[in-house]
């Protein structure tokens, strides 16, 4: 895409690790908790608490799964993003589809218990008033994803206050309130394992972390902890609060009813802290509702960008978010409400859910199996692959323990959406036929190496760590051209000589090892089109980049992943194999800055300098070459450490005899090496500064 459609596509990263937490904390803790307990009572009597525990645990290879996943690939879609890629746009087709159902219908049954809540403080029309609902949180979520979610974090605080209150007060008087405990599994077996299928649905936030990845800080880390966190503390809320609840109602009191939580609290509670479980029951629903719409309009918008659907969806509105898809995702939760009664609802929006997590563990098999290179989550699922076996069949066994309605729901969305690719989305779609067929290629059939460059391309929205040297990354680099009438394989020849002095290899395997790896994505531009290969060493000690240029421009042809584009500047971006996720991170941050104007000056630019300040804003590159005969010849001898620049100065490499060495305070400096050093612009020292530093110092503990 070009850079227009690049500027009104992309997500703003503005959620930190609080709101991950909030987001899918919100989404869990409402109708699984403050509605739904009645249902599952009915099918298991008391140990319904069980059911909600057992459903947590077999949750967590999900959990893992979705992590990973967001972490390799953190782009607006979640679960349709990452199936596509793994399945192809076929199945990806279907599970978007399936996980869009899935968060449509959880929070339709979230608005079916906002309102029996609602009907305890005023005599309102139930349906109506969820449609009145939802029209409000779309328009919340129209305003802007920070905007929702900082509405989500309070909610939530309030929520969590108020059953910290409510679980303090009320398991003192477990065993002494007028439930009945005894026989603890009223129908067998049967019932405990059709109780934990119908409250998967409870756990279904898990997946809508992965629909905003794209818009969330750090997210290696901030992902898989906010989702550990909030699983954690969603299921012993759940499983506290039912044992209060089931402890203190009699079983045929408990039975349909639809606010067991405040029928519990106005048992033992003052009036005031029933009032409160009101209020936070309320939250606990607008939270879930927000929530929902706020990832579940990322479906039709991920879906857009393969072709899939209109590309209306890919449109921004004036808040910066996705205005087509809220609109969308708002309409499907109000036709769910008023078609459907809750105890279906929950039936159908567990096995949605189901459905979609044995879909994710899924992916997670197929692309670590596929040994796609670029394919480097922040975090990889621990018991690869037989946590995600299990999960698959777990999902699988308690869909077919849901019932007849369920199964024919999907069995019809299955059918209609397949036709809908068939007849739409097969004609369009832009996506790759998926990592799958990398497996299929150790039988003998091709595998689609297209798919390789996409999950790179991934990586773009990853953002940096605090660890990655992207600064370092750019003043280290080797800066040459080629003749105008230069091609693919000269540019390649000329990188990779460069290359193989430092990684001690050979040249002929270093340009081969780019064109094998296959991670490469293009940056389309009316004036200076750009592309970034990346390739992973076992010899390579840290990254090293070489920027080649060419003002007519190079082709980059179909073997190099191209279409015949014509690109004014290569980034041969060279990776550590032990982390390739740090190249492929370095990789994105790279390809975001050429989305610039000043990214202009690469192809242009005169001097070395110039086209690394057009990459570092704000900053400008010095080198400085140490020769006997200048100001600078005083370092020689000298090591790193005694150079004792400026805080905002940094030294970032040693170039010696067309190597590049890391900037050790033991390095000794030679003559003819050339000191790299970054800083603000004008704030540079001069070379006979720089010696002057040198000499004026007396104490030797000093060193840096």
């Amino acid at each position: 895409m070009g850079n227009k459609e690049q500027h009104t596509s992309n997500m703003e990263r503005s959620l930190g690790l609080r709101h991950v937490f909030v987001l899918s904390t919100g989404a869990m803790v409402s109708s699984g908790l403050f509605l739904l307990p009645s249902f599952a009572a009915a099918k298991t009597g008391p140990s319904a608490v069980l059911a909600y525990l057992i459903a947590g645990v077999l949750a967590i290879p999900a959990m893992f799964s979705v992590a990973e996943l967001s972490t390799a690939m953190p782009r607006a879609g979640g679960a349709y993003y990452f199936l596509a890629r793994a399945l192809g746009p076929a199945g990806g087709t279907l599970t978007g589809v399936a996980t869009w159902l899935s968060l449509v219908m959880k929070d339709a049954f979230a608005l079916v218990g906002m309102s029996a809540y609602l009907t305890l403080i005023v005599d309102l029309p139930g349906k109506p008033t969820a449609v009145c609902l939802i029209a409000f949180f779309t328009l919340l979520n129209i305003v802007g994803s920070k905007t929702s979610a900082s509405v989500q974090m309070a909610m939530v605080a309030f929520l969590l206050a108020v059953m910290g209150w409510f679980l303090i007060t009320g398991l003192p008087k477990v065993g002494g309130g007028n439930g009945e405990l005894d026989p603890f599994f009223t129908h067998g077996g049967n019932g405990l394992v059709a109780a934990i299928g119908l409250v998967f649905v409870s756990y279904g936030g898990l997946t809508k972390v992965a629909s905003v990845a794209e818009e969330v800080e750090d997210p290696s880390r901030n992902i898989p902890l906010g989702m550990i966190l909030s699983l954690i503390v969603s299921t012993m809320v759940y499983t506290l609060g039912v044992l209060v609840a089931v402890a203190l109602i009699p079983m045929d009191d408990l039975y349909g009813d639809l606010a067991p939580i405040h029928t519990a609290a106005d048992a033992f509670m003052p009036a005031v802290g029933a009032g409160f479980v009101i209020a936070a029951a309320l939250a606990a629903f607008a939270s879930a509702a927000n929530a929902g719409i706020l990832a579940a309009a990322r479906y039709p918008m991920a879906m857009s960008r393969d072709g899939l659907m209109s590309k209306n969806f890919l449109r921004m509105s004036r808040f910066g978010t996705p205005l087509w898809g809220i609109v969308l995702t708002g309409t499907g939760m109000a036709v769910i409400v008023i078609a459907f009664g809750a105890g279906a609802i929950a039936k159908l929006a567990s096995a949605f859910v189901l459905l979609t997590l044995a879909l994710v563990n899924t992916a997670v098999i197929i692309l670590r199996s596929a040994r796609i290179s670029s394919y480097a989550p922040g975090f990889r699922s621990p018991l690869f692959p037989y946590l995600q076996i299990f999960g698959i069949g777990v999902s699988l066994y308690l869909i077919f323990r849901l019932g007849a309605l369920p199964l024919i729901l999907i069995g019809t969305s299955i059918c209609l959406t397949l036709a809908w690719f068939h007849f739409f989305g097969k004609r369009k779609v832009t996506q790759s036929a998926g990592a799958i067929h990398h497996i299929f290629q150790r039988l003998g059939q091709a595998a689609d190496t297209s798919i390789d460059r996409e999950i790179s391309a991934a990586m773009q929205s990853h953002g940096l760590r605090s660890e990655d040297d992207y600064a370092g990354l750019i003043a280290r680099a080797a800066v040459i051209s080629v003749p105008d009438d230069g091609d693919i394989t000269e540019a390649a020849t000329r990188a990779s000589q460069v290359l193989s002095k430092t990684l001690v290899v050979d040249p002929e395997e270093v340009s081969e090892r780019f064109l094998d790896t296959g991670s490469l994505w293009i940056q389309p531009s009316d004036t200076h089109p750009t592309a970034t290969p990346v390739a992973f060493f076992d010899s390579a000690e840290f990254d090293h980049l070489v920027i080649v240029r060419s003002k007519n421009g190079v082709i980059i042809p179909a073997e190099w992943g191209g279409r015949n584009e014509r690109v004014n500047a290569l980034f041969f971006l060279a990776g550590t194999s032990d982390k390739p996720g740090r190249a492929l991170r370095l990789a994105g941050e790279l390809a975001a800055y050429l989305h610039t104007d000043e990214a202009a000056m690469i192809a242009e630019a005169s001097f070395e300098s110039e086209v690394k300040e057009a990459l570092l804003p704000g900053l400008e590159v010095g080198q400085y070459p140490l020769l006997p005969e200048t100001e600078m010849g005083v370092l020689i001898g000298h090591v790193l450490g005694e150079l004792n620049l400026d805080n905002d100065l940094h030294i970032e490499a040693v170039h010696r005899m067309g190597k590049v060495l890391p900037p050790s305070p033991e390095t000794i400096l030679v003559a003819d090496d050339q000191l790299t050093i970054i800083g603000p612009v004008g704030e540079l020292p001069t070379s006979s500064e720089i010696g002057t530093i040198l000499t004026q110092r007396s104490d030797p503990t000093e060193l840096r």
